[in-house]
């Protein structure tokens, strides 16, 4: 007798059975096909770690995993303490420039505006770039960009120490804006400000005052990269919709719209030589989502 296979097609539950497998593989069972992806979510799926890490947070991450936060003093004295234990600050550099960047392609919408097959204009992303250690993250961000079908626009307030070569990529490459603001398009997807770094902030140059009302004014949403504010500011800064912080969040970050946690290759052993309590926050993932703690502890950083 021939096989039915129509009727047997009726039969099979392909969702019973497929949550059987992620099950038994230690995954999470999906309940619809519709549900979309979230920017901060991977397509892999994996299951939430069960075990407690043994100290409170001024931040946690959708797991419920606990990051403590740190003063700026604390933390460069962790950065300080990887380095002089082998971590290059180049990488630091650059695992940190793809992260965002991942973010950002994340945030334009992935493959469905970032493709082969995108028949409108590709995206325009404006990277905003100082002199202090947020401008570095952000034009090596750009040059990632630029090499995804990104239609990027560096507008270079001034070139950090020792980017004199990506500068150079940039300019061959016709991503990097001669006269400033008034250079960019018209319509622009999104900003990444790249001049929110302590240094730039305490020293408040002629330009920041242009690039708050051009910021205001602008309709693109901002992903801020690692702001780090002083206490008092001549100008709060606009609003970013995102905000990428740097292996530790800090405690004072300004207004940070949903924050994001980079992981950029500092060690267990490095926090534990600070006497900062860790637990890697990570798992299958480079950039997670933080929530910020009801109550910030008092004896934090």
């Amino acid at each position: 007798e021939d096989f039915d296979f129509q009727s047997s097609n009726k039969l099979f539950q392909k969702d019973t059975i497929f949550d059987e497998w992620r099950q038994q593989d230690g995954g999470v069972s999906k309940q619809t096909n519709s549900e979309k992806l979230k920017p901060s979510e991977m397509v892999i799926e994996s299951s939430a770690p069960t075990q407690q890490a043994g100290f409170e947070g001024d931040f946690y991450t959708d797991d419920r995993i606990p990051v403590v936060g740190l003063s700026l003093s604390k933390r460069i004295g962790l950065f300080k303490r990887a380095i002089s234990c082998g971590l290059s600050y180049s990488h630091v550099v650059s695992v940190a420039g793809m992260s965002v960047s991942q973010l950002v392609i994340q945030v334009l919408g992935g493959s469905c505006r970032v493709s082969l097959n995108n028949h409108n204009k590709p995206p325009v992303v404006a990277a905003l770039v100082s002199s202090g250690e947020s401008g570095k993250v952000a034009i090596t961000t750009a040059l990632h960009l630029s090499q995804h079908s990104i239609n990027v626009k560096v507008v270079l307030f001034a070139t950090p120490k020792g980017c004199d070569g990506l500068v150079n990529i940039l300019r061959k490459s016709k991503c990097v804006v001669d006269r400033g603001l008034l250079g960019l398009p018209n319509v622009i997807d999104i900003i990444v400000d790249g001049t929110q770094d302590r240094n730039t902030l305490l020293s408040w140059p002629d330009w920041m005052n242009s690039v708050l009302d051009w910021t205001g004014e602008s309709r693109a949403p901002i992903v801020a990269v690692d702001p780090q504010h002083p206490a008092q500011l001549p100008r709060n800064p606009t609003p970013p919709k995102w905000t990428c912080t740097l292996g530790a969040p800090l405690l004072n970050q300004g207004m940070t719209g949903r924050l994001f946690l980079i992981d950029i290759g500092l060690f267990p052993f490095a926090f534990q030589e600070e006497n900062i309590s860790y637990r890697s926050p990570f798992f299958d993932k480079f950039i997670v989502p933080l929530n910020r703690a009801s109550k910030i502890r008092k004896n934090s950083g």
